[in-house]
């Protein structure tokens, strides 16, 4: 690196907290950009090695914590801003208050995990040696974890999920997770930075450099092998279409377009009928409105259907069922299955529901209506694995559901596969619905299960068990997406059978190393 911009940064580096505050708000706002659909790596190892840099210089908690904050801040601000946009979606206009706080308090939120635990690290190891770096990288992986779990959780856009551009390193997840895979991205990419600072003891860089290199080749070289030596089967017997219908959220409950959405989904369904082969028809999030179950006239439509196709239909609903009394009726975000045997039988309900969309969070205290607009939702009973006759078993995901590694599959019973039906209409043609997809995405890698993705628009696809797109339907664009169902990989991944032990073990020896090292002058 040449002597002139190292002295620049060193210069940089000693300059005023209220300067470098904007610089890191800026450095987080383009790590952001690694994520989904730019997934422009490089960003994030200058953004986190300048962070990192930045942060060796701080000498009180103040700094700490206004350091980590705007770097925070920046990355979810660019990578978050988008969830704005349901907000704004014609109907909705009682939410319009609502948007500042969507694009900027959620945010503040979220970068108050990161500003907290790096301020406990510099309470811990004050001292700028190897300890306070491997400390950053721990209580940031640490804080991502936290993030994703406390209070229901939030675990969109991990630092490890940035690594889809790049397939080999992702391949990790299989091992580690995607919290695991989250804190050694972490250390990866502000490895530079630590290099970097000036009076750093010259063993301690070595230590750290080969560190970094032997785990990046070791992680690259198992994905390599993963992808190259794992072949891909299918169901041969199964065909799967899937329907994006791109019907805009705007017009999606309005009751004079009822009839000609459900008739959109039934024409896209019909085109190409193959009734010599078993097929999977799956419609997204959502698509049947509550008039619709039942009633006869949609399900002798919906049986011709099916008839012409040789197929059973998986299809999101809207159900609900009144209550005795004058009690608000309860409405659930379902799966309901239908064949020529079978009429709207709900076989799932959405467990994990959206906070402020879905259901209001301490009601009793909050007296808000959830945006969705139609109460809140009843939850139900968590993963499950479904058997349906003459088709392989299944896990179904609704939406937010598919978010969560911890909360993909029931553990008693291993699915073949997953099903993820959504509706990202209310994002637009933003990044949202390609983050979204990125986590279905990892999903696919963490379990060895491929997974099936209907969107009401953007971005349906076929994922194999690596993680891979076979078949993807553009964003904001009305499709049919044709193909064999893939099956799982042979065996179980590691990180399906220990869920989030290996990354707590990375945890607890990085942790262990930093706190021994901590007064270690050799490698101050």
């Amino acid at each position: 690196m040449p002597s002139s911009f190292l002295n620049k940064l060193i210069q940089a580096q000693a300059c005023s907290l209220w300067i470098k505050l904007p610089i890191l708000i800026m450095l987080g706002g383009l790590s952001a950009l690694a994520q989904a659909p730019t997934y422009y790596l490089p960003l994030l190892f200058i953004g986190f090695s300048i962070f990192y840099f930045f942060y060796d210089a701080c000498q009180n908690k103040r700094q700490c914590f206004a350091t980590a904050f705007c770097f925070s801040l920046g990355y979810f601000a660019v990578g978050l801003y988008w969830i704005g946009n349901a907000l704004l979606v014609e109907g909705n206009e009682a939410f319009l208050w609502v948007w500042p706080f969507a694009v900027i308090a959620l945010p503040i939120l979220l970068s108050l995990f990161p500003a907290l635990y790096l301020t406990i690290n510099h309470i811990l190891f004050p001292k700028n040696n190897i300890s306070r770096f491997l400390g950053f990288c721990v209580f940031i992986g640490l804080s991502e974890w936290v993030r994703g779990t406390a209070f229901t959780g939030f675990p969109w856009n991990l630092y490890g999920y940035t690594w889809l551009g790049f397939m080999p390193i992702a391949q990790t997840a299989s091992l580690i997770g995607p919290y695991g895979l989250t804190l050694i991205t972490i250390l990866w990419a502000s490895v530079l930075g630590y290099l970097l600072t000036p009076q750093k003891h010259i063993d301690s860089k070595v230590i750290i450099a080969s560190f970094a290199i032997l785990t990046l080749s070791l992680s690259a070289f198992y994905g390599t092998e993963r992808l190259t030596n794992t072949q891909i089967t299918y169901q041969e017997n199964i065909d799967i279409k899937i329907i994006q219908p791109n019907i805009h959220q705007a017009n999606k409950w309005k009751n004079d377009k009822l009839v000609k959405n459900f008739e959109t989904h039934i024409a896209l369904s019909e085109e190409n009928a193959n009734p010599d082969k078993r097929t999977i028809i799956i419609w997204p999030e959502t698509a049947m409105p509550p008039a619709f179950i039942n009633n006869a006239a949609v399900n002798e439509r919906i049986n011709v259907m099916i008839q012409k196709n040789n197929a059973i239909l998986l299809s999101g609903a809207l159900n609900i069922d009144s209550k005795a009394g004058n009690e608000q009726p309860l409405y659930h975000n379902a799966l309901n299955f239908w064949s020529k045997f079978n009429n709207a039988e709900r076989i799932y309900t959405k467990s994990h529901l959206v906070p402020f969309g879905e259901y209001i969070p301490f009601q009793g205290y909050i007296p808000f209506q959830a945006v969705a607009s139609f109460g809140a939702f009843e939850r139900g009973d968590g993963p499950q694995t479904i058997a349906i006759p003459e088709i392989p078993s299944f896990s179904p995901l609704i939406c937010y559901e598919s978010i969560f590694p911890h909360e993909t599959v029931n553990n008693q019973l291993t699915p073949e596969w997953l099903l993820v039906i959504t509706n990202d209409g209310w994002y637009g043609d933003s990044p949202g619905p390609y983050q979204h997809l990125a986590q279905a995405q990892f999903r696919a890698i963490e379990t060895g299960i491929p997974v099936i993705r209907a969107a009401n628009t953007g971005v349906s696809a076929f994922i194999n068990p690596l993680g891979e797109t076979t078949q993807k339907a553009d964003l904001m664009k009305k499709s049919i997406l044709n193909g064999n169902l893939p099956k799982p990989t042979f065996l179980k991944t590691y990180y399906s059978v220990f869920k989030e032990l290996p990354f707590l073990s990375i945890f607890l020896i990085l942790g262990v190393f930093a706190i021994f090292l901590r007064n270690k002058d050799f490698l101050s």
